[in-house]
């Protein structure tokens, strides 16, 4: 398929740490020659793990939107990649940003087909062999499902769900030479649902958050539902998580950020000193010591600074970083420590996003009494002498829960398609503008509101078009 020929995939070899599958450019995968046991298909299913790259839609997700300041070193030649040309809103599809996920997306998408290819032809010596097999063609079922999502939300050709809009490619096959179309969203969910539907019916709760176990299949569904406004299938699917998995006391929720706890994590992506990218890393440059994002002014100012234990584990301020030409405040979400900097485990679903999934919901169903109590919830959970508060109609509750998500979730990967999935403007204060820039807002009718599909795949792929709105 064309989608995966332009990177140069048409010859795949799993990550260094399996070299039990190497794929040679055919359409089929012979599992009796690739895989030997079920532990190997275990091995080769940790590769598709380790490939994954969800950073990549988070730098979209938070330089785009309103939830930095650029720093000011992070100018010229010598910092490539560092996401100069999204904030500044001058990206193109040849922006190198802009395709990565892409590129990435399309690539684990390909691994998790070519290892279902084969996956029934690998042996099971006993029954805790098929079990595991079992729950792992469940998993890779909720991955291909997963990164097919990831894929809309970056470049969904419009941003409020629309079922007929169109979406992206979903690939279930591994026919490298395939040219496909983009299908109406409504298609596309239809399909995507059918894959989670499969992994339901397969996968378990293993117990480690760096697998897509059950709990983590249930929070991607109500994550689905919430783009798709399926609010029954929403409150339900966030209903089951909450009730696996509990809010982090105020006591442990810091040691979130610094790998020191896993209270109310569901599933997270590992990151090792192997790791080619790590999650710190779309914010300080390590290697010329550069600031290369600071929290935004607005965003910081929405926060309790003394009682919301979310301000001081998101954020820092060093004074000493002005002499050196920097801004002070730091994201410090994802920081790392001395010797591992930018170095932690990636959050891809916590217990939080689910409360305010449920609440959202709730409060779109006109059921406003539970969403202001599951609002109400969270932000006891996270302000020390906190009072529950009313709110004067759905409108009200509702710009109260997307003024909570921008709190809760910065730099995970929800700002931008928050706002686009609503219609709403992305709007940057003064305050946070870049040096030059004379105005800060990007409605649904400008160029830069929406992501182009790479031009890379639009050469390579004739039935691609269209590109998206302005592109």
């Amino acid at each position: 398929m064309k989608i995966v020929k332009f990177l140069g995939l048409s010859a795949l070899v799993f990550s260094s740490c399996s070299k039990q599958l190497n794929i040679t450019p055919t359409d089929q995968v012979d599992a009796h020659t690739v895989f030997s046991s079920v532990g190997s298909l275990n091995q080769g299913v940790a590769g598709v793990y380790a490939n994954w790259r969800e950073e990549y839609l988070i730098r979209i997700g938070s330089v785009v939107a309103d939830e930095c300041r650029i720093g000011l070193q992070n100018t010229g030649v010598s910092l490539t990649d560092a996401g100069q040309n999204l904030f500044r809103w001058a990206f193109t599809g040849t922006t190198s940003e802009i395709a990565e996920p892409w590129a990435n997306g399309y690539q684990v998408i390909n691994e998790v087909n070519l290892i279902l290819a084969g996956i029934d032809g690998v042996p099971a010596k006993s029954a805790a062999d098929a079990l595991e097999k079992q729950q792992l063609k469940g998993e890779l079922l909720a991955i291909r499902a997963f990164q097919h999502f990831d894929l809309y939300r970056v470049y969904a050709y419009s941003g409020v769900y629309d079922p007929t809009a169109y979406a992206v490619p979903y690939v279930t096959g591994t026919n490298i030479y395939e040219e496909p179309s983009r299908p109406q969203a409504g298609a596309f969910f239809t399909t995507l649902k059918q894959d989670m539907a499969a992994a339901e019916g397969l996968i378990g709760n293993s117990g480690a958050l760096n697998r897509m176990g059950l709990t983590a299949l249930y929070a991607l569904e109500a994550r689905v539902a919430l783009y798709t406004s399926d609010w029954p299938t929403a409150i339900d699917r966030a209903g089951k998580v909450i009730a696996a998995v509990p809010l982090a006391p105020a006591t442990n929720f810091p040691g979130i950020w610094t790998d020191n706890s896993t209270a109310e994590v569901i599933f997270k992506l590992s990151r090792t000193n192997q790791s080619g990218l790590r999650p710190g890393d779309c914010w300080y440059n390590i290697p010329y010591g550069v600031y290369l994002f600071a929290p935004s002014r607005t965003l910081m100012s929405l926060y309790d600074t003394t009682n919301d234990i979310r301000y001081h584990s998101y954020f820092a301020t060093d004074s000493s970083l002005v002499a050196t030409g920097q801004l002070p405040d730091i994201i410090s979400k994802y920081a790392g420590s001395s010797g591992a900097q930018n170095l932690n485990d990636l959050k891809v679903f916590r217990t939080g996003e689910q409360y305010l999934i449920l609440a959202e919901a709730y409060a779109r169903s006109g059921n406003l009494a539970a969403a202001a109590a599951d609002l109400n919830t969270l932000r006891g959970q996270r302000i020390a002498g906190y009072q529950p508060v009313s709110f004067v109609g759905a409108a009200d509750l509702l710009a109260a829960v997307f003024a909570e998500r921008y709190k809760e979730l910065c730099y995970e990967g929800h700002r931008l398609y928050d706002l686009k999935r609503a219609g709403m403007n992305v709007v940057r204060q003064p305050v946070d503008w870049p040096q030059g820039a004379a105005a800060g807002k990007l409605t649904p009718s400008s160029l830069y509101y929406y992501i182009p599909i790479p031009q890379a795949e639009v050469l390579a792929n004739p039935h691609i078009a269209p590109n998206n709105p302005g592109w």
